[in-house]
């Protein structure tokens, strides 16, 4: 019988459940595990930072549906890539997070970087274990892979000891199933998309079908199953209007006369307005958290909240939703649509879709409720349209600082379509998510964590995924602070050493912008900890390999900006912003 470590065992695992890419830094715990990739189909990339790993592992996976793997060393480590296991938990990210533990000897004894991983841990993910058996290792690092998938998706944590790593077994086939955590190519293994019952399908067409002023709010799980065409084709059918969650602006054709924009900080001051209208609120595919419910005032009293979700309804001193359906959203998509259609099954005979619920009297018919939603939809687009205009920021001279308005009118002429966007958390973020409509194709990445330091790595990891598809690579842009950059700005040297197609756009102002919006507002002129000392961001991605361009005044800022998308290579755009305009809303005296 063939003998292999435990090591060996787990890394032929990873391999049939289709894990493809790892980002580490490395560690000596889990040397086992490094030196057995190397004769594996999964391609290792090190990195500069746990949490850059984690981040780039998170786009990955956001991007292909497929979890990318990371490996973490023990307590220090697991530490510095816990903001990437919140983040993942945050936007449900299936992620796999490795973590070498210490000798199995050693535990109990304040052994040299030792934690609890999985109590110290654990609570930031889906599930968290330590697996210390060698012999059933791989089957439980199978079983984990896949709990990351299934169900709403987020990541695991699993702690593997050093010396049980390196412990010999038998072969990894007569140990493990060979089918442990296998995904199909979309992610959701088939047995974990739920399809809709038929009469919560038709209960909620009904209760659509009566309102007077429903709207669609969609979000990541619409993205994770591959459903945009379906829900384009859903609110075509019911004349809705689609109002994207926080950070999901790509849930939607932007350029759709049915799209109202999305939810969220800097949110166009028209879309809460039109969810405070709203009678129904189709929610598909969301959580609607804190940010993406603007604090959890929508759905208002006066609104009926129809929650449509692979884990439909909410934790905590929320309502419960007035219907609830489990089911992924595609699998719920194309059911109503076959409803609406006429070719869907019916469990009540002869029942129509206005029935199933009940109509009132002195309800208008469907029919004018019908017009009536055209005439307020062309409204509605119209006035977000409106309040999506770039503001007139004046004739501004040819040594004043870059205004983040120039940028965003750069970026709308030379974006190409398909673009793939990643955003950091950061007050310049407000620009983008208010007044820049994405092109056709495009995809955006962004914290709902609001993790800093996200923006970089996460496009490093979206473009080896791009790389990866196939296609010709697909134009990818980083957008971040000054502040948040520099927490993972070393990452830009992993992105030259892999030979990606990146450009990223520092936004630097000088100061941690958000905090200093709200430092103003709640203690005007008081300054605390909010001002920060310039970085030559350009010189240093000069010194990373990358070409780096600086910008000190807007009448800079098109060609750079041209000039950056255009380059096959890795592009910095240090953009030395106004630091009197700290957000979209707030500009302050002087």
């Amino acid at each position: 019988m063939t003998r292999v470590t435990a090591g060996q065992a787990v890394v032929a695992t990873l391999e049939q459940t289709g894990i493809r890419h790892a980002f580490t830094v490395p560690g000596e715990s889990f040397l086992e595990i490094l030196d057995a990739l190397r004769d594996s189909s999964i391609r290792l990339v090190a990195v500069r930072h746990e949490a850059g790993a984690g981040f780039m592992a998170e786009a990955y996976a956001q991007l292909t549906g497929r979890p990318a793997l990371c490996l973490v060393t023990r307590a220090v480590g697991a530490a510095n890539i816990s903001i990437a296991l919140h983040t993942a938990m945050q936007n449900s990210t299936p992620l796999v997070v490795l973590a070498g533990q210490v000798p199995r000897p050693f535990r109990g004894r304040e052994a040299f970087q030792e934690a609890d991983l999985v109590a110290s841990f654990g609570a930031l993910c889906k599930a968290a274990a330590e697996l210390d058996e060698p012999t059933t290792m791989a089957a439980g690092v199978g079983r984990l892979v896949e709990v990351a998938q299934t169900g709403r998706p987020g990541p695991v944590l699993i702690a593997l000891p050093e010396d049980a790593l390196e412990e010999a077994i038998e072969d990894a086939r007569a140990t493990s199933d060979p089918a442990a955590g296998r995904p199909p190519a979309g992610g959701l293994a088939a047995t974990d998309v739920p399809a809709p019952p038929d009469s919560l399908v038709r209960d909620l067409l009904a209760r659509l079908s009566n309102a007077r002023r429903p709207v669609i709010v969609a979000g990541g799980g619409v993205l994770r199953s591959g459903a945009v065409a379906e829900l384009q084709a859903f609110a075509e059918a019911t004349g809705l209007g689609v109002i994207a969650a926080w950070r999901r602006p790509d849930v939607f054709p932007n350029d759709s006369p049915r799209y109202l924009g999305a939810t969220g900080l800097a949110a166009a001051r028209t879309v809460r307005a039109r969810l405070r209208e709203a009678d129904v609120i189709l929610a598909l595919g969301t959580r609607l958290s804190e940010v993406a419910s603007f604090e959890y005032t929508v759905p208002g009293p006066a609104t009926e909240l129809l929650h449509v979700d692979i884990a439909p309804g909410f934790g905590g001193a929320r309502p419960a939703p007035a219907l609830a359906v489990r089911a992924d959203a595609r699998a719920f998509l194309r059911a109503a649509l076959a409803v609406l259609a006429g070719t869907g099954k019916s469990t009540r005979s002869g029942q129509s879709i206005r029935s199933a619920r009940g109509r009132d009297p002195h309800r208008s018919s469907v029919a004018d409720l019908a017009a009536q939603r055209a005439v307020d939809l062309a409204r509605d687009r119209a006035a977000y349209v409106a309040a999506v205009e770039l503001p007139n920021v004046g004739p501004r001279g040819p040594d004043e600082p870059v205004h983040p308005a120039t940028v965003v009118a750069a970026l709308r002429r030379h974006l190409a379509p398909g673009a793939i966007i990643t955003t950091d958390a950061g007050n310049f973020a407000g620009w983008v998510a208010r007044y820049l409509p994405l092109p056709p194709g495009a995809r955006f990445l962004g914290p709902t964590s609001g993790a800093m330091g996200y923006g970089l790595p996460a496009a490093v990891g979206a473009a080896i995924a791009s790389r990866d598809q196939g296609a010709p690579a697909r134009p990818v842009v980083a957008l971040a602070g000054d502040g948040g950059f520099a927490m993972l700005m070393a990452e830009l040297e992993t992105a030259v050493r892999e030979g990606l197609r990146l450009t990223v756009l520092v936004f630097d102002n000088a100061m941690y912008g958000t905090i200093r919006m709200h430092q103003e507002r709640a203690h005007p002129g008081r300054v605390a900890a909010t001002d920060l000392g310039r970085i030559d961001c350009a010189a240093f991605a000069e010194a990373c390999g990358a070409r780096g361009l600086r910008v000190a005044h807007d009448t800079e800022v098109e060609a750079a900006i041209a000039a950056a998308l255009a380059d096959p290579g890795v592009t910095l755009v240090h953009l030395l912003t106004d630091p009197r305009v700290i957000s979209v809303d707030t500009t302050l005296p002087g």
